[in-house]
């Protein structure tokens, strides 16, 4: 002790005998965990309405439709609107310049393009039959016109946009009223006190860019020349007989007081009805030398259409001929129905698609012309509605009998 405070003893850093240090404590960092930190959506939920097409609710997937849809830049206002993209009446979320792939049952289909507008409300509508065979796929582009009240262009890729001459045409007379207006309000400048216009020349016009072809409608190819028929001369358009002898493969016929339409291609040697709600455009077929027209209903909301072909028999047109015709129309023969020697048909309450079907190949020979020739019809509705492809199956065959 010294000064007054006590003295502590000091400490003995020397540790005793046997003496261990703890061990050291060291930090792991806990395993990592599966955990995923919850993500706030950003992005506004999917719509909640179903697919209209898809492989598993309709049971397609052996064949496929591929669809893309274009719009010419000067055309700008359709990318405002989406087009409508149909198949067979069922319609398909479609947008511009994507490619949308529908899968679909081998078998004849009808794809429809139309552009939602003002004038009209139905702008570029374009219709094309196809016919697929399993595991085939039909690529096709569809180009909207640059003139709304014109028809646009679907069919293999590429297409022409439809109504390029026409354009043209609309947009040098605007620009030549356009020049007019303003030189005559330059030359009205020119007589006002203290205002002199240097005489000038008038400017030449500018060479007009060359527009390429008009397209040719893609909806169905170029008919085929037939001898001159029966049903008027010089291009005249076929005529319906009223006289035409009553007949029927199945169901029901037209009646009086039906409305009803009456149809038919140029050349061809008869004119036949449809339903009054009903149009019809040319088609395209997969058989030699044959012209064809596709029917159907105008809305497309009930699903009902028929396809009709029209080809000349072989000169002799004997047996073997007319059992090939039908081997080549019917594709598999099987369940054909023999109505009389010349006329065979199915009739299928329900297939793959779900669709009533009635089928028909009949011979007939032009009183006219005395060339023989073959129609054969499709026929497709709902079954409840089966009535309404009767009807027009059996008003061919009337009017292909003389």
């Amino acid at each position: 002790m010294s000064q007054g405070y006590p003295s502590f003893p000091s400490w003995d850093p020397v540790q005793p005998e046997g003496y261990a240090p703890p061990p050291a404590v060291t930090y792991s960092p806990p395993p990592a965990a599966d955990y995923a930190p919850p993500v706030t959506q950003l992005l506004p939920p999917a719509p909640d309405f179903p697919a209209t097409w898809s492989t598993a609710e309709s049971g397609h997937g052996t064949a496929t439709v591929a669809v893309t849809m274009r719009y010419a830049p000067i055309a700008f206002l359709f990318g405002l609107v989406k087009p409508v993209l149909t198949i067979d009446g069922q319609r398909v979320r479609a947008g511009w310049k994507r490619r949308v792939v529908v899968p679909v049952d081998p078998g004849s289909h009808l794809v429809h393009v139309h552009v939602p507008f003002l004038i009209p409300p139905r702008a570029g509508e374009a219709d094309l039959p196809v016919e697929l065979a399993p595991g085939q796929s039909a690529s096709l582009e569809y180009r909207a016109p640059l003139v709304t009240f014109m028809r646009g262009a679907l069919g293999a890729a590429p297409q022409r946009y439809p109504g390029v001459a026409a354009a043209v045409a609309v947009n040098a007379v605007a620009v030549t009223a356009l020049l007019a207006g303003g030189l005559l309000g330059f030359t009205n400048v020119g007589a006002r006190p203290g205002f002199a216009l240097p005489a000038a020349s008038t400017p030449s016009a500018a060479p007009e860019p060359e527009a390429p072809p008009f397209p040719v409608a893609p909806t169905g190819p170029a008919v085929p020349k037939f001898p001159e028929s029966s049903q008027g001369a010089g291009g005249a358009g076929p005529a319906f007989r009223d006289d035409a002898p009553g007949r029927k493969v199945a169901g029901a016929t037209f009646q009086r007081g039906d409305a009803t339409a009456t149809a038919g291609s140029r050349g061809w040697p008869f004119a036949f009805r449809i339903p009054g709600a009903w149009r019809c455009v040319p088609g395209k077929v997969d058989l030699p030398k044959a012209d064809a027209v596709v029917c159907f209903d105008k809305k497309t909301e009930k699903n009902e259409r028929a396809g009709i072909i029209l080809r000349v028999c072989p000169s002799a047109c004997d047996a073997a001929d007319r059992q090939q015709l039908d081997k080549d129309w019917f594709v598999n023969t099987s369940g054909l129905r023999r109505a009389d020697a010349g006329t065979r048909f199915r009739q299928t309450a329900k297939n793959g698609a779900g669709k009533y079907q009635l089928e028909l190949s009949h011979f007939f020979t032009d009183p006219a012309s005395g060339v023989k020739y073959q129609v054969g019809v499709d026929a497709r509705t709902d079954p409840a509605r089966k009535a309404t492809a009767q009807k027009v199956v059996n008003d061919v065959l009337s009017q292909t009998t003389f």
